[in-house]
């Protein structure tokens, strides 16, 4: 029996009941109130006058003078390259922020007054979307020369539309920020009716760019998915008899932990003390396997000595990089570890998870890789935290999703890690 205990039933309706906050027809940084009555979180107000308002375009930043030595490496992407400061992430400080840049206000320049303006494409490669820069051979720029590089670079924001006690609806501009903007609470006697999110680059808001607010009074907590956990009658009689568990959560960058504020807050840190909270009786070993940049393919060989070795008794499974791999890999791929598991030991259990989403540009094929991990799940019968499911309602809970993407790119922050964590503990709990 598939037993599932995600919270969807809950309706994710707009705030609006009889009118919505949409774009403008023509293209443009307007959004539209609707005449009309709207709930928002249980809150009721009535529009009496369709309003337009205007959206400001998205923050900048500009650098002056910044003092470089440009690498003979061209960039490629996130890779390579000589960074500006800028361009990178404050959380992950490795990594480019995509689209942050604005190519047309970069110069480079031989003196920090000045002196000497270098021609790009001559003198100077420019990853226009990711702001990766690199010499030019044969140009006027020498091996080891210092240069200087004016620059500017887009922050993202969330705004907030909301509509005051007497109907007049706003927007409140939110505090601009490289990643995780944060949405501001809505004025005094004010309703909130959505988010208004202005990402790197914006020059017009469509329906992507708004999040209504749910009708109810809901949180993510509501749509926690799983299911299968009747695969997990033995770990969790285990637990339950206060007797010793071994779990090794597999993964990458993320179950690794990336982007967390401290390893206490990666998801496996969270779902290590909350475990240990809930069976304290228990002895629980928890084992991070998680390595940046891995997936199931590149994990093969070390499968044996990486998870297997450990007697688990229970595996999580968390691959976000296997996103964009046929469908029939990742079919063959996961059954191929859990039938090897089950050789070793017929008892050893798992926890297959589907991933967060990523940047927009990222997401072509994620849908049918989710997909294809939920049939996964339910194929070789394990149980499921299907996260994903988390992330597929924040629009509608008026968040941002690229608002929790720690690095822009792939990483979740904080809260990303929560989801995780409160999905793999909801299987985990006594059965009533």
């Amino acid at each position: 029996m598939w037993v599932c205990l995600i919270f969807g039933a809950l309706s994710l309706s707009c705030a609006a009941v009889e009118a919505s906050v949409r774009p403008a027809d023509k293209p443009g940084m307007v959004v539209v109130v609707e005449a009309g009555d709207y709930e928002s979180r249980g809150h009721k107000v009535r529009v009496p006058q369709t309003t337009e308002l205007h959206v400001y375009g998205p923050n900048e930043v500009f650098v002056k003078s910044e003092a470089h030595v440009l690498t003979n490496e061209k960039p490629a992407a996130y890779h390579g390259g000589t960074a500006l400061a800028r361009t990178l992430g404050p959380i992950d400080t490795g990594t480019r922020l995509l689209f942050a840049i604005r190519p047309e206000s970069v110069m480079v320049h031989s003196e920090s007054d000045g002196g000497i303006v270098y021609d790009e494409g001559k003198d100077y490669f420019l990853d226009r979307d990711w702001g990766g820069v690199s010499r030019v051979d044969g140009g006027r720029i020498t091996e080891g020369q210092r240069v200087f590089v004016d620059y500017g670079v887009h922050l993202q924001r969330v705004d907030l539309v909301q509509v005051s006690a007497d109907g007049r609806p706003s927007i409140k501009q939110g505090s601009a920020a490289a990643v995780c903007a944060q949405t501001p609470e809505p004025d005094t006697d004010c309703t909130a009716l959505a988010t208004v999110y202005v990402p790197y680059r914006c020059r017009s808001i469509t329906e992507d760019n708004i999040c209504p607010m749910p009708g109810k009074n809901l949180t993510w907590k509501q749509f926690v998915s799983v299911g299968g956990q009747e695969y997990l009658a033995h770990t969790i009689g285990l637990l339950h008899a206060g007797k010793p568990v071994s779990i090794v959560c597999w993964g990458d960058s993320v179950t690794q932990g990336a982007s967390a504020s401290s390893p206490e807050k990666s998801y496996v840190g969270l779902f290590r003390t909350r475990l240990k909270d809930m069976y304290p009786r228990s002895s629980i070993e928890v084992l991070n396997a998680g390595i940046g940049g891995s997936n199931t393919d590149s994990r093969r060989d070390g499968y044996e000595r990486e998870v297997l070795s450990y007697k688990p008794d229970l595996i999580t499974v968390e691959f976000v990089n296997d996103v964009g791999k046929p469908a029939e890999t990742i079919k063959s791929n996961w059954a191929e570890f859990i039938t090897k598991a089950r050789a070793a030991n017929p008892n050893v259990e798992f926890i297959l998870i589907t991933p967060h989403f990523l940047t927009p540009p990222w997401m072509g094929s994620f849908q049918v890789s989710v997909d294809t991990m939920r049939e996964a799940a339910a194929g070789n019968k394990v149980a499921l935290a299907d996260t994903t499911r988390i992330w597929e309602s924040l629009r509608g809970l008026g968040i941002p999703y690229e608002t929790l993407l720690a690095n822009g790119l792939n990483h979740p922050n904080d809260l990303g890690h929560e989801f995780f964590a409160e999905s793999l503990i909801q299987l985990l709990r006594p059965r009533r």
